[in-house]
């Protein structure tokens, strides 16, 4: 994600700057209005951004998950907020995370909250998680909303490692296929290709385009080399820039067998987080123009947006939710009963837990036609491959 430098000015007066990360300007533009600042300048952070370079500030999610687990065990023991964080910087290994600490600790004690304090630090932290602490500092239960929050993540996690686990086998079987083609095309064909001449054997068409392709490549292999890479370098900038993300978030949504996964886990991501937020207090138009944030998906975040407007003129929350065309019917059923009879966030829970159990099935039936499949492919590409090697060798031999 992209990120900014930013001088703004605060209602105290004073001018300070920061860098914040945003998917685009008008977005960091967006969030600095929902923190009360004045912003004086805007400007991208330039440098360096090869697709093969780190250097990105980033705090890993099972990091933050374990600070929550124990910060929420310090504050349950009875330690105030500034002694939690004495100890928590200590114990952290993660110089990004442990150099934000700090940082969070000296504007705590200097007479920050702590919410305000996570929440200057841009896009390094949730969203959620600032406004989840500043509803807990506001009803003095920080204790009840980071054990909410950390019950969100830790079922977030879940369904991701659900959809990484099931990615995993096919992938593997893919990458081993492309090594075979490789390897064969570039190493195993030329070799026979010497044999044939020598056999003078007639040459079937299929194996004179795999001979005139091996040939190509191994004449041109730094060339070959150089448009992979360039082409990978050039997707990967191209899918960083607003364009590109919103291009790919639209067609997750339509890959053929896995798009109602990324779809459904959209649904639920939203879903959790809206009732997260709703069980903390926040009103509903901030913690649905919060959610939209969250889901990881620009086209979703952009409906769900105009679902905020609508309920901000007035409108009910599942008739707003209906409109985007997004969120199943059944989903919608369950919300509009939990709006109608003032039990919400349960119903959002359910909604959640509902839409998690139907992604777990359908990654499972995605599992047992795939593994077939990809087999049945894998037969097919190195069986045809093996063909048109030994077709030339047989009618050498019948000849003979």
């Amino acid at each position: 994600m992209p990120e900014f430098i930013c001088t703004v000015g605060t209602a105290t007066g004073e001018v300070t700057q920061r860098v914040c990360s945003g998917e685009s300007e008008d977005a960091v533009r967006a969030f600095l209005a929902e923190q009360d600042v004045l912003v004086l300048s805007l400007r991208r952070k330039m440098g360096l951004a090869l697709p093969f370079m780190g250097g990105r500030r980033r705090i890993s999610a099972s990091d933050f998950l374990v600070f929550n687990q124990e910060m929420k065990a310090l504050l349950k023991a009875g330690l105030p907020i500034l002694g939690s964080l004495d100890m928590l910087i200590e114990r952290q290994k993660n110089p990004v995370f442990r150099q934000a600490l700090l940082e969070i600790r000296d504007e705590v004690r200097g007479g920050a909250s702590l919410s305000e304090a996570f929440a200057k630090r841009g896009g390094l932290f949730p969203p959620l998680f600032a406004t989840s602490l500043a509803s807990g500092e506001r009803s003095g239960e920080i204790v009840h909303v980071l054990d909410r929050y950390i019950s969100y993540s830790e079922n977030v996690a879940a369904v991701r490692r659900k959809i990484v686990a099931a990615a995993i086998y096919p992938l593997v079987l893919l990458v081993a296929m492309l090594i075979v083609v490789v390897v064969m095309i570039a190493y195993v064909l030329p070799m026979f290709g010497g044999l044939f001449e020598t056999m003078h054997v007639e040459v079937p068409l299929p194996t004179q385009i795999l001979l005139g392709m091996s040939s190509w490549i191994s004449e041109h292999v730094l060339m070959v080399a150089f448009l992979l890479s360039a082409t990978v370098a050039v997707f990967v900038w191209w899918k960083r820039t607003p364009a590109g993300a919103r291009a790919l978030d639209r067609m997750r949504f339509q890959v053929p067998l896995v798009g109602e996964v990324f779809h459904k886990y959209a649904v639920t991501r939203f879903t959790r987080t809206l009732g997260t937020l709703l069980s903390g207090g926040i009103p509903m138009v901030t913690a649905l123009q919060i959610s939209s944030r969250t889901v990881g998906n620009i086209v979703f975040a952009e409906r769900l947006d105009e679902a905020s407007r609508k309920v901000k003129e007035g409108g009910a929350l599942w008739e707003s939710l209906e409109a985007t065309e997004l969120v199943p019917e059944m989903a919608v059923g369950m919300i509009r009963v939990g709006e109608s009879s003032g039990a919400l966030t349960e119903m959002l829970d359910q909604v959640s837990e509902f839409l998690d159990s139907q992604i777990d099935q359908r990654i499972q039936t995605l599992l047992a036609l795939m593994e077939p499949i990809l087999l049945l492919g894998m037969a097919v590409v190195v069986g045809g491959l093996i063909l048109a090697i030994y077709l030339p060798l047989m009618s050498g031999f019948s000849n003979g």
